[in-house]
């Protein structure tokens, strides 16, 4: 016994086992703006798959990597997965980039959250103001930042211990961001 399929309009499954991958969705007038610009597909994926992502979510490591939503998991992995087979080779950036010290802060470019960021550098200590934080991502890079470390070291403190490649990078598909970790 053979299937058959039938040609939907407007794409979809084109023959058996052939699918449209052009094929995209009209947003509902419920999402905002930002989401409504935005050409997206619709991809289902195993429950017990969505369930292993969420629990990676859940975890510091996804945080530290940027991961806020299945999507970014997802598109992350098909991103690794093209670019092994050769079929993409998509724009990729720092997360974060050094704009300018001042006297009392260090503003950060925060290309995933597309946002600029002050680092208020109150020695002995460094404290993120977009996060209310002093251990985020931004606090992390701005001490990795040699003029913050010079300005530590002319007042007799230590910088904070950091990393130089804080906050990894970023590829872009269209104008949205998405975590990228080598």
């Amino acid at each position: 016994m053979q299937a058959s399929w039938r040609k939907p309009e407007g794409g979809g499954i084109k023959e058996m086992g052939e699918i449209d991958s052009k094929t995209t969705h009209e947003k509902s007038s419920g999402e905002s703006p930002a989401k409504q610009s935005r050409a997206y597909c619709t991809v289902k994926i195993p429950a017990a798959l969505a369930e292993v992502i969420d629990s990676y979510l859940m975890e510091h490591e996804a945080q530290v990597r940027g991961f806020r939503s299945r999507a970014d998991v997802v598109v992350r992995v098909l991103t690794e997965f093209l670019e092994e087979q050769g079929r993409l080779r998509p724009l990729v950036k720092r997360r974060l980039e050094h704009v300018n010290v001042y006297e009392s802060f260090v503003l950060v470019r925060d290309n995933l959250l597309n946002v600029s960021v002050e680092v208020a550098v109150q020695p002995p200590q460094l404290f993120c103001r977009y996060c209310l934080s002093g251990e985020c991502v931004h606090v992390l890079f701005a001490a990795s930042i040699p003029g913050v470390r010079r300005r530590f070291a002319e007042l007799g403190l230590r910088a904070p211990e950091t990393d130089e490649d804080v906050g990894g990078y970023v590829v872009f598909f269209g104008d949205t961001a998405y975590p990228y970790t080598e």
